[in-house]
C-alpha cells in the first residue's frame, strides 16, 4: 500500500451524494485492493494534522478490534504514529512517539481543557465561565486562565497533561466507531510535546469505561430520574445548559437523550459534569411514589457490593464443606491458602494478606471492607477475584477421590451459584 501514490480523485455529483460528500469536497485515494477502495476526505481533522507522505497502516472497526488492543500493540512495538478515531460526530486524535502518547485532541466539548480542569477540581465553574468570556481566539484558552490568575504556568502544564490523559482514557468507553493509524513521526500542533505512559492510560481507560458504563446503566434504569437544582443554571453553557433546560419537561434519561439529540455516552458524561457542579441530582422512585436521594443510591451500590462478596463466600463454604468432611480442615486449608496467594498476585487490593480460617473460611467483613475501597466497577472485580477461588474449589470437589457423588453436592448449591453467575 505504501507504494501507491496518494492522489486526488474526480467524483461525479451522483456518487458524491451517495458518499455524503459536499459539492467541492476533495477526496484522495489511499489504497486500491482486489475488492476494496480506501478513500480519505481531505481537509478534515486527520488530513490537516498529517503530512501526505505518511502511510496508513491500520484501519478497523472497534467492535472487532478494541482500541485497548491496538494501543497495546503500538506500545509493545514502540511505534510512532497518528491515531484517528471517529464515531458518529465524535472525532479524537492521539499522537504517539515510540509507543508513548505525546498529545491528544478531541472535538467534544466535555474534553476541552476548561471542562477537564473543572472535573479535576483545579478551577471552579465561575472561573471557567469568566475565562470563557475573556477568551479571544486564536489565543490559547490556557493562556487566558493564567492571565486571569486562575492557574499558575506550572498548574497549566499539569492541566494540559491531565486533559490529554482524559481524552485517551475516554476512548475506551466507545463500543462502536472506526480507528485509523498512520505510521511515522508526526509533530502535534501544540507548544509542548508530552510523554505519557501508554500502558497506564490503557489500564485507567478500561477502568474509567467500566465506571461510565455502570453509571449509564443506572441512568437508564426506569426508576431513576434526573432532577435540576434551581438557581444553578446561570453559569451553565453549551451542552450542559441544553440538557439542564430540557429537564424542565423531561426527567427520564433515555427520553432526554432523544429530546436533545445526544448519544447516551456523551449525555452520561454531561450528567457527570452537571452533578459535579451541583446542578443535577439523581432521584429514584420508591414503590410508594416517593424518591430516594443520591445518598440512598450510594448505599444501594454498597449493598450490592457486600451482597456480591457474601454470596461468593457462602458458595465457597458450601463447596469446601464436603472436602473438609472427608479429609479434615488442615490439608484443605493449606492448599486453599496457596491458591489464594496466587490469585492475590492478580488482585492484590482485594486479596493480598487475607488469612484463610478454619475449613477454608474467609472473613466476609474484611473482604467487604476491601471491596468497598476498590476503584471502578467493584462488583466485577470482586466477581473476577473470588470467582477464581470458587472455580478452584469446584474443581477439587468434582475430582476429589474421597467424594463419590460430587454432582449431588453441586446440585445443592445451584441456586447460590446462580446468584454469582446469573
Amino acid at each position: 500500500m505504501g507504494e501507491l501514490p496518494v492522489r486526488e480523485l474526480e467524483i461525479d455529483e451522483r456518487l458524491r451524494q451517495q458518499l455524503g460528500l459536499g459539492p467541492d469536497e476533495p477526496v484522495r485515494l489511499l489504497d486500491a485492493g482486489v475488492r476494496t477502495l480506501l478513500l480519505e476526505r481531505c481537509g478534515g481533522p486527520a488530513s490537516a494534522a498529517l503530512p501526505w507522505d505518511h502511510e496508513l497502516v491500520f484501519t478497523a472497526n472497534v467492535r472487532a478490534f478494541p482500541l485497548a488492543d491496538l494501543l497495546g500493540v503500538v506500545h509493545s512495538a514502540g511505534k510512532s504514529g497518528f491515531l484517528f478515531f471517529t464515531c458518529r460526530d465524535h472525532t479524537k486524535s492521539v499522537f504517539l512517539h515510540r509507543g508513548e502518547v505525546v498529545f491528544a485532541s478531541s472535538n467534544q466539548r466535555v474534553d476541552r481543557l476548561g471542562e477537564c480542569l473543572l472535573r479535576a477540581g483545579v478551577i471552579t465553574l465561575e472561573q471557567l465561565r469568566e475565562a470563557e468570556r475573556r477568551f479571544n481566539p486564536p489565543d490559547r484558552f490556557g493562556k487566558t486562565l493564567v492571565e486571569r490568575g486562575f492557574l499558575t504556568p506550572r498548574e497549566l502544564w499539569h492541566g494540559v497533561k491531565y486533559q490529554v490523559e482524559e481524552i485517551v482514557r475516554s476512548l475506551f468507553s466507545y463500543t462502536a466507531g472506526t480507528v485509523y493509524l498512520w505510521e511515522g513521526d508526526v509533530q502535534p500542533d501544540n507548544v509542548v510535546r508530552l510523554s505519557l505512559p501508554t500502558r497506564r492510560l490503557v489500564a485507567e481507560g478500561i477502568q474509567r469505561r467500566d465506571e461510565l458504563l455502570k453509571f449509564l446503566a443506572l441512568l437508564e434504569d426506569p426508576r431513576v430520574h434526573l432532577a435540576p437544582v434551581e438557581g444553578k443554571e446561570a453559569n451553565l453553557a453549551g451542552g450542559e445548559r441544553s440538557l439542564f433546560d430540557a429537564l424542565g419537561s423531561e426527567r427520564a434519561f433515555p427520553a432526554l437523550c432523544r429530546r436533545i439529540g445526544l448519544d447516551p455516552l456523551s449525555a452520561a458524561r454531561t450528567v457527570q459534569l452537571l452533578r459535579l457542579v451541583g446542578a443535577v441530582r439523581l432521584v429514584r422512585t420508591r414503590d410508594d411514589e416517593g424518591f430516594l436521594g443520591e445518598a440512598d443510591l450510594r448505599r444501594h451500590d454498597e449493598e450490592m457490593v457486600r451482597g456480591c462478596v457474601g454470596n461468593h463466600l457462602k458458595l465457597l463454604v458450601e463447596l469446601s464443606a464436603p472436602i473438609v468432611a472427608v479429609e479434615g480442615g488442615a490439608a484443605f486449608r493449606e492448599r486453599f491458602t496457596r491458591v489464594l496467594e496466587e490469585t492475590a498476585q492478580r488482585f492484590p487490593a482485594l486479596l493480598k494478606g487475607v488469612t484463610v480460617g478454619t475449613g477454608g473460611v474467609l472473613d466476609p467483613e474484611e473482604l467487604a471492607g476491601r471491596a468497598l475501597r476498590l476503584a471502578g466497577d467493584r462488583e466485577s472485580q470482586v466477581s473476577a477475584a473470588l470467582g477464581e477461588l470458587v472455580s478452584y474449589v469446584e474443581f477439587e470437589l468434582k475430582n476429589h477421590p474421597g467424594i463419590a457423588e460430587p454432582d449431588r453436592f453441586l446440585a445443592g448449591v445451584e441456586e447460590l451459584r446462580a446468584k454469582i453467575d446469573p
